[in-house]
């Protein structure tokens, strides 16, 4: 059952004015399915029927504030959360990542340059000209939040070794230590 504010993954709004939210101080909460989110399931690690019983948790909160110069500012921000499976890259089993990550987005009618100021900002401009899809919004920062090469801290396994026939084999002989051995005494 869902609490008021709390949108299921088919009440999740589909188009959403960004700014009309921010300039009320809106705010919407929920879990969505990882299966609901094509672009991340295909990131992670596991098979469709498992990531479909999966849920993140997200909340957008919409804020109005004046900037220094005295100038209204519409900002939203956006809280993910959630525990999600990707392929340890050391030790090739399942790695269980939690995320807990928050971006503030600006709202503007158009995309800035990206100089120094722009660049150095704890806010990221966001295009708020048309609505957007709460879903993709989500997906698109749980995408942003994931590492880009996923492993354990430990691996549950011990990592394969150079072991059996191979590991007795002597090491080749450096192409150096054969011409060495070919040069005459003098």
């Amino acid at each position: 059952m869902n609490m008021p504010g709390t949108p299921s993954d088919a009440e999740l709004p589909r188009r959403l004015n960004l700014k009309e939210f921010a300039q009320r101080g809106r705010e919407l909460q929920g879990d969505v399915a990882v299966g609901a989110l094509p672009r991340l399931a295909a990131s992670l690690h596991g098979e469709a029927s498992r990531l479909a019983g999966l849920r993140v948790h997200w909340e957008l909160r919409g804020v109005h504030r004046n900037d220094a110069s005295g100038q209204a500012q519409l900002l939203v921000r956006l809280h993910v959360r959630g525990g999600l499976p990707m392929l340890c890259q050391r030790c090739l089993q399942t790695s269980w990542h939690l995320l807990d990550d928050a971006v503030t987005l600006r709202l503007v009618d158009q995309e800035p340059e990206l100089d120094a100021e722009e660049l150095e900002s704890d806010e990221e401009a966001f295009c708020a000209r048309h609505p957007v899809d709460v879903a993709e919004l989500v997906e698109d920062q749980l995408i942003l939040a994931l590492p880009l090469v996923p492993m354990h801290e430990n691996c549950p396994q011990a990592l394969p070794t150079r072991a059996g026939p191979q590991a007795l084999e002597p090491a080749p002989a450096s192409p150096f230590a054969v011409l060495a051995g070919l040069r005459k005494p003098n």
